[in-house]
């Protein structure tokens, strides 16, 4: 019975381990919300070096910026201000960040948003 114990120990140990290691893999869901003009949300996040994060919104929305800050220093590292309702950032190294999302025009309000990185911040 005593071995039965550790073999059954050891098989829900690795089932954790497996399950553990495909949670890493898969991407986070996409952060959504509804912004009117002008208003902003800020999200933190862990990113890899390189990685890239992008936002998106819907069709009433003309333009849309974004911004990434060291989330130690508040320093800002990157931002994509471009009039497009695609902005895209790139992170400089890994840590840990913090992502402005600012709604910069905004025909019917308010506009759906979608926030995402490359390996799910």
């Amino acid at each position: 019975m005593a071995k039965f114990g550790v073999k059954m120990t050891a098989t829900v140990a690795l089932g954790a381990i497996a399950v553990a290691t495909t949670a890493t893999i898969a991407q986070a869901q996409s952060r959504v919300d509804w912004l009117h003009h002008g208003e902003t949300i800020t999200y933190n996040g862990y990113l890899l070096a390189e990685e890239s994060v992008f936002a998106s919104c819907d069709n009433d929305c003309a333009d849309l910026d974004i911004f990434l800050y060291d989330a130690v220093s508040g320093e800002l590292v990157a931002s994509d201000t471009l009039v497009d309702a695609v902005p895209v950032v790139v992170s400089p190294y890994e840590g840990d960040f913090l992502i402005e999302v600012v709604m910069a025009s905004c025909s019917l309000e308010p506009c759906e948003t979608w926030t995402d990185s490359d390996a799910g911040f």
